[in-house]
Order: C-alpha cells, then sequence, then structure tokens
C-alpha cells in the first residue's frame, strides 16, 4: 500500500514527461499573407493549413496572418530576415524585396499572356531561385494572380497620350511602373500599396490602375471604377518563399511531409487562379465600359513600354536577364 502513490507519482511524472515531448515534437511555421482569410488565397491556405497537420499527426503546426496583419509586404520581408515571421505569400513587388530581377517576370506589353509567361518563368526561375537562396530563402511554390488590365475610372483610357493630367497608382517600391510613366511625359503617379487602394479610391486620390481582375473584385475595387480593357498588359505573379532555415530545422519526416503536400497543392491549384481570373473579368466586363485597343492603339503603347524597359535594363534589373526575356517572347 506504501508503494501505491509512489507508482502513481512515477506513472504521472511519465505521462507528463510523454506530454512534454509531444509538445517539443511540433514545430509551427508562421506565414503572413495580404489576402484576405475569405479570399481565393486564403482558402487555399486554409486547406493547406489542415493537410499540414493531419499529414504529419499534429507535428507540424502552420500559423497564417491573413489581411496584412504583419504589415505590408517589405515588413514581412524584414520580418522573415529577423527570424519574427518563417515565410510570406508574396506578390511579385514582394518578391522583389529580396531580389529586384524576380520583376522581369512582370515585363508590361512583353510577358503578356499566361502560354508566354508559362515559356519564361520556366526559362528563369532556376537563376531566380538561387537569386533567392544566396539571400537566405527558398520559393516554395510559383503562383499566378491574375492577367493585369488598365481600369480607369470617369475617361476611357487608349492611349498613352490619354494619361496626361490623370492620376494613375503605382504599387510602391515598384520599379517598372514610374519608369513608364515617366516615359510618357507630363504623369505624376501616385505610389501605394494594395492595402491603400480602396481609401485612395474612395477619396478620388487615384482615377487609375493596373491589376488582375480577380484581386480587382476581392479587394473591392471594382464598384469604384468603370472602364476596363479587353487586354491584358502583362501577367501578375508571385510565389510563396520561407526562411531556409526555418525549413531545414524541421526534422526529416517532417521536411518529406511539407514538400510533398506543397509538390499536390501546385498540381492541383494549377490554372485554378486563371480560371477564376477569367470569371472575374466576365462578371466586371457586364458591369462597365470595355475598352478595346485597336492596333494603332497598341502600337503607341510599344512606342513608350519598349524603351522603358530596355532602360531598366541598363541598372534597375539584369542586363541579361531582361535580354533574355525579349529573345524568349521576340518582343525585342
Amino acid at each position: 500500500k506504501t508503494m501505491r502513490p509512489i507508482v502513481a507519482a512515477t506513472a504521472l511524472l511519465a505521462l507528463m514527461c510523454i506530454a512534454s515531448n509531444s509538445r517539443a515534437e511540433t514545430h509551427k511555421l508562421r506565414v503572413a499573407t495580404l489576402a484576405p482569410k475569405n479570399s481565393t488565397w486564403g482558402k487555399v491556405f486554409k486547406v493547406w493549413q489542415k493537410a499540414l497537420s493531419q499529414k504529419s499527426g499534429g507535428k507540424l503546426e502552420l500559423e497564417v496572418y491573413y489581411n496584412a496583419s504583419q504589415g505590408n509586404e517589405d515588413t514581412m520581408v524584414s520580418k522573415m530576415k529577423t527570424g519574427s515571421l518563417d515565410g510570406a505569400a508574396l506578390t511579385a513587388v514582394g518578391l522583389s524585396r529580396i531580389t529586384k530581377d524576380v520583376l522581369v517576370l512582370q515585363l508590361p506589353g512583353v510577358v503578356d499572356s499566361w502560354a508566354v509567361l508559362d515559356k519564361v518563368r520556366a526559362d528563369l526561375a532556376p537563376d531566380l531561385e538561387k537569386r533567392f537562396e544566396k539571400e537566405g530563402f527558398v520559393v516554395v511554390g510559383w503562383g499566378d494572380i491574375g492577367l493585369v488590365r488598365q481600369w480607369t475610372r470617369g475617361f476611357e483610357l487608349r492611349r498613352p497620350s490619354d494619361m496626361k493630367g490623370k492620376r494613375p497608382l503605382v504599387w510602391r517600391n515598384e520599379p517598372i511602373g514610374p519608369a513608364i510613366y515617366t516615359a510618357i511625359g507630363g504623369v505624376v503617379p501616385t505610389p501605394l500599396s494594395p492595402t491603400e487602394v480602396l481609401p485612395a479610391l474612395r477619396s478620388n486620390k487615384i482615377d487609375v490602375l493596373n491589376a488582375p481582375a480577380l484581386a480587382a473584385e476581392q479587394l473591392q475595387w471594382v464598384p469604384m471604377l468603370d472602364h476596363v480593357a479587353s487586354t491584358a498588359s502583362v501577367c501578375a505573379v508571385g510565389g510563396t518563399v520561407f526562411r531556409k532555415k526555418a525549413l531545414d530545422d524541421l526534422p526529416k519526416d517532417v521536411q518529406t511531409i511539407f514538400w510533398d503536400l506543397q509538390k499536390r497543392a501546385a498540381e492541383v491549384n494549377k490554372d485554378r487562379v486563371r480560371k477564376l481570373d477569367a470569371q472575374a473579368y466576365a462578371r466586371s466586363a457586364k458591369k462597365m465600359k470595355v475598352v478595346d485597343l485597336s492596333a494603332a492603339d497598341r502600337e503607341e503603347w510599344r512606342k513608350v513600354l519598349v524603351p522603358a524597359i530596355k532602360q531598366l535594363g541598363q541598372g534597375t534589373f539584369s542586363s541579361g536577364l531582361v535580354a533574355r526575356v525579349l529573345k524568349l517572347t521576340g518582343k525585342g
């Protein structure tokens, strides 16, 4: 009888040790995104989150911060660099805060269709991924955001000269837009981050923006606009990146689960965003004036875009990568 309390205590201690070891085996990855929780991209994260937990038996948990709750993309990148975040889903502009050359995937008037993007990205991805690794990051998946179209309020935008006196949006810390507007002349763009766009539209601070239909719809920009171009100027892309150390620190079996699920997710979601973006454009086109550019209109844009892009290849981006994209697309 005197041994029973000792045995009970020993058993309790053993259970506590097992529970402690179980907790020690649980690994958490903290990931941030601009996307709202109920958006197309947010729903993908929720599925991935659940699958990782189930497949790993609770050994790997994904903690997702939605709706820019960790700040804008430059802040997310800074937090990854300091280790307070492990990963982030970023647009190309956000990715450019790690390596600026990733923006060659978004040269307007050049990479302007999904077929062209697939060709260019397949060729450049290995080189770009090495640049991310050099900075301590791993691209776990490239993603599509949608076909970028010109949206306006109160006027039709057909040629560069139509921009004079207007208030276009450019993405903060993104060099392509400012270079194009400088080439046009007489245009003073407003630099904003995605979270600042809706307030700017409401206050009439901007009246021109370039964005995919799916993003414009889900971020509630569409009701503030009344004209949209029927053709795309470029493909908007992004990617999910993690700190290399955060992934390397995972046990080997957990790493295997992570990469296996990531590969499956990429296969399942292939072309999904592209289809949803096309559907979003179709809905918007029913509500507003659709602007069809003529061959002469497109030529006027080409006269502005090609020199601006070549100028960007003389210091802003790698001249070799710009030349490679122009050669691959035949649009130099």
